[in-house]
């Protein structure tokens, strides 16, 4: 793609990016966060469950997707992201259908939760952050962050569709009108935008560069789960996301509650929560430009750090609305710039050829960390009144582990972590 200028990307591939983007916004990574709490209020009085009951179906459907992450990263570099990512849009429509089916029985939500995860996987980060990557190499920052923002079409729309359907109707019908939504805007955009990107020619002298001595056989690297297993940036990356997801995570879902313990109302917490989802989509257009533009694990660490002044402003006795809004514009900036530049940073270390199974397993653990810690901030809270134990943890792991990103390699490549 070196043939064509920087910009010239967009005007080739800007109709996969949109079909991606869409694909990102009716996902099952994206429906559930920013719709479980819409549900829980009507279910509750449906069927006389908890709000952690209710609740902890997200929590069912991260492990479900974090343990098929591996496979779906094999399938996708095996055959490709957009049979996934179809089968998944079209799996993941049927799913919410059969989440309406659900009755009084807990177990069997549950169960129709993990089923829709299972049938909506293929269309996950991994394989559309794969595609995405496959049409742009120079603006690969840039168009990652576009894609990414999918996430906050689903966030400004979602929540009002289904509650309209729910006061209208029933809790059933707001199932039934995401599946129909996925089935009828989804799935339609996925497969007629979803091309495959043209086949790069390698440089004529790429074999020359494996070499051993100059004149020897060509070095084989590991490929796949190897090549993240024996690798040294796996590792620096896996800890240093690992370790600024907690923080993120528990921040997000923590960040509502600490201003009604200091004396917001719920409409104005509610309000000054709603700008962090603005600030996430600031953050992913931002940083994806400034990664095609600047040395990436620098400007991650530098982002991801934002979080860490979150923590610290929220410790704070007293919280004016002007440092509340800097608060989230900072969390927004961290959690924005996360999955960028976990896409990005793939990329620019192992290549495509094997970026679905090393892309996996990073996911994996970002999502294992993302469903338990914002249980342990509420239990840290239950525990001592006060969330300030987690969030001068998370003000340490917020700088510390993106500072590992910082002893990755400053060249470019599927070498560049070796």
């Amino acid at each position: 793609m070196n043939s064509v200028s920087p910009w010239d990307e967009f005007r080739v591939g800007w109709k996969p990016l949109a079909s991606a983007v869409i694909g990102k916004a009716f996902s099952f990574g994206t429906i559930p966060i920013y719709v479980v709490g819409v549900f829980t209020v009507p279910l509750g009085e449906a069927f006389g469950w908890s709000r952690a009951e209710v609740t902890f179906s997200f929590t069912v459907a991260t492990f479900t997707s974090a343990s098929l992450s591996p496979l779906v990263g094999w399938l996708c570099d095996r055959f490709g992201s957009r049979p996934l990512v179809i089968a998944g849009t079209v799996g993941y429509g049927l799913g919410m259908a059969i989440i309406a089916t659900s009755s009084d029985w807990l177990l069997r939500y549950y169960a129709s939760w993990s089923l829709a995860t299972m049938l909506g996987v293929g269309a996950s980060a991994i394989a559309l952050t794969r595609f995405v990557a496959g049409w742009f190499e120079r603006k690969r920052g840039l168009a990652l962050g576009i894609m990414l923002m999918g996430s906050g079409l689903t966030a400004f729309a979602a929540p009002p569709f289904v509650a309209s359907l729910i006061e209208n109707f029933d809790w059933r019908a707001g199932y039934l009108g995401l599946s129909a939504a996925i089935l009828l805007i989804g799935v339609p955009v996925v497969v007629a935008g979803m091309k495959d990107a043209p086949k790069k020619t390698a440089p004529a002298n790429a074999s020359g560069a494996d070499d051993a001595s100059g004149g020897g056989a060509p070095v084989q690297r590991p490929r796949g789960f190897r090549l993240a297993f024996e690798s040294r940036a796996f590792w620096l990356m896996s800890i240093a996301f690992c370790a600024a997801t907690f923080g993120i995570a528990g921040l997000i879902s923590s960040f509502n509650p600490i201003l009604r313990d200091v004396g917001y109302g719920a409409a104005q917490a509610g309000a000054l929560t709603g700008l962090i989802g603005l600030f996430v989509m600031v953050g992913r257009l931002g940083v994806g430009y400034l990664l095609d533009k600047m040395w990436a694990p620098g400007l991650t660490f530098v982002a991801l750090a934002f979080g860490a002044i979150t923590c610290g402003l929220l410790i704070l006795p007293a919280l004016p609305v002007w440092l509340v809004v800097v608060a989230a514009f900072c969390l927004g900036l961290a959690a924005g710039a996360e999955w960028d530049a976990l896409s990005y940073l793939a990329a620019r270390e192992f290549g495509l050829e094997s970026y679905g199974r090393v892309y996996s397993l990073l996911v994996v653990g970002v999502a294992v960390i993302t469903a338990i810690s914002p249980p342990i901030f509420g239990y840290a809270f239950d525990q001592t009144g006060s969330y300030r134990s987690l969030l001068l943890l998370s003000m340490v792991l917020l700088v510390l582990g993106p500072a590992l990103l910082l002893f990755l390699k400053k060249g470019r490549g599927p070498g560049a972590g070796h």
